[in-house]
């Protein structure tokens, strides 16, 4: 896709009553505020600027959803790493401390974060730069940009850590980055605009979400891992704007429009579409998350401000539940038990996150925190989540057992997106 094009699709969201279906910008999850990419706009100097991401998460499940971190017990020495576009750095949080370290320089625009399943290593995109660059955990250095296709969008790593996978929403490609030596692979083709990525448990296949500007059409596009090659797309419904994988690799659930497409992917055959609330808000594209047991998907529902329920055995929406306005982020305890939804995209003013008993799917006082949140991660021993907000640049934590919140933390001016290591 050329630059022109790019900056029509920015354009059409910049009109006072935007077309249906969203034009394609980040989340991991994440969610990005529409107001977000005005602001990138003006000091992009009129360059079109398309990507910025909430999180595509290995090990804690964030914005846009991931795989939940399956270890509960004491309290472990983890980092939270938060992104902050405006700024261009990655700040380290301490989960111990709740103390932010030095801000890592990485990049003019960070537009993904994501981290290896062991910890050693952070990648972050540059929309302007289309780079990737890594930050080695231990030191908190970065190395050296490793250059991608045009306005890298989305980042997803297999489980074995070798390979991280960078959608390339500018050039309609995705690009292998071999981990060990920091190198990229040849360019894959896939279909038009990939904006969001997931790879199946077993490494072998990556999930390639395709057209999210477009209401008509939508396609998934498999990747064999074994030799970086691109299989049939799959037709899902128009507009799809992000991909949830289930915790056994089975089956991969596309979200986009009003609807959610599994897919099986044994054979990449889509099944029958679920029926749920609009999810094609702006400011976030199908924010989701999966209880670890599998059983459950929650699709937050933007205009409605509510989570719709989804059990995965049978493909049935249950009964949306309220939580506050413009639900944005979702995140699940290790244990399952609990699903925290950050509502507030574009509300400067306010933000809350909603806890959510998933026995019952009940939801429980909303807990006050920074205004406009854009991202939330739980810890591996479940005893705290942490929730960005965008406007006040600060992260809050929040204490699960009483699910009080602590005192903000500052982050940057814009952070928008976190992942946390061991």
């Amino acid at each position: 896709m050329d630059e022109t094009s790019l900056r029509g699709l920015l354009e059409r969201a910049l009109v006072p009553e935007p077309p249906i279906g969203p034009v394609a910008y980040n989340s991991l999850r994440a969610g990005i505020k529409l107001r977000r990419r005005r602001r990138i706009r003006a000091t992009a100097g009129g360059a079109a600027v398309l990507a910025v991401i909430a999180v595509a998460i290995p090990v804690v499940t964030g914005a846009l959803g991931g795989t939940a971190a399956r270890r509960t017990g004491t309290a472990q020495a983890e980092t939270v790493y938060v992104a902050d576009n405006s700024a261009g750095t990655v700040t380290p949080i301490s989960t111990i401390t709740n103390m932010p370290g030095q801000p890592i320089r990485v990049a003019r625009g960070t537009t993904a974060i994501a981290v290896t399943p062991d910890g050693k290593t952070i990648y972050v995109a540059d929309w302007r730069a289309d780079t990737v660059t890594p930050i080695t955990t231990a030191t908190g250095t970065p190395g050296k940009p490793i250059k991608v296709g045009k306005t890298p969008d989305r980042i997803a790593i297999t489980p074995n850590g070798q390979t991280a996978y960078v959608a390339n929403f500018g050039s309609d490609t995705v690009t292998p980055i071999t981990t060990a030596t920091n190198t990229a692979g040849k360019p894959i083709r896939v279909g038009g605009e990939p904006s969001a990525i997931a790879v199946t448990r077993d490494g072998k296949t990556v999930y390639v979400v395709n057209g999210v500007s477009h209401p008509g059409w939508g396609t998934v596009t498999p990747i064999t891992t074994a030799t970086n090659t691109a299989g049939k797309p799959i037709k899902v419904g128009g507009s799809p704007q992000t991909i949830a994988m289930t915790p056994d690799g089975k089956t991969a659930y596309v979200i986009g429009g009003s609807t959610v497409t599994p897919i099986t992917t044994a054979t990449s055959t889509p099944g029958k579409p679920i029926q749920v609330g609009l999810v094609q808000d702006l400011s976030v594209r199908g924010a989701n998350a999966i209880t670890p047991d599998g059983k459950t998907l929650y699709v937050a529902n933007p205009d409605s401000g509510t989570v719709t329920p989804i059990t995965t055995a049978t493909g049935t929406p249950g009964m949306p539940i309220r939580v506050g306005r413009g639900p944005g982020a979702i995140a699940i305890t290790p244990d399952g038990k609990t699903a925290y939804v950050a509502s507030g995209v574009d509300h400067p003013g306010w933000g809350t996150v909603t806890p959510i008993t998933t026995a019952t799917n009940t939801p429980g006082k909303p807990i006050r925190v920074g205004g406009d949140p854009s991202a939330i991660a739980v810890t591996q021993d479940g005893k705290t989540a942490y929730v960005v907000s965008f406007t006040e640049g600060t992260v809050t934590p929040i204490t699960t057992a009483t699910n009080t919140p602590g005192k903000p933390i500052k982050a940057g001016n814009e952070p928008f997106a976190l992942v946390i290591a061991p």
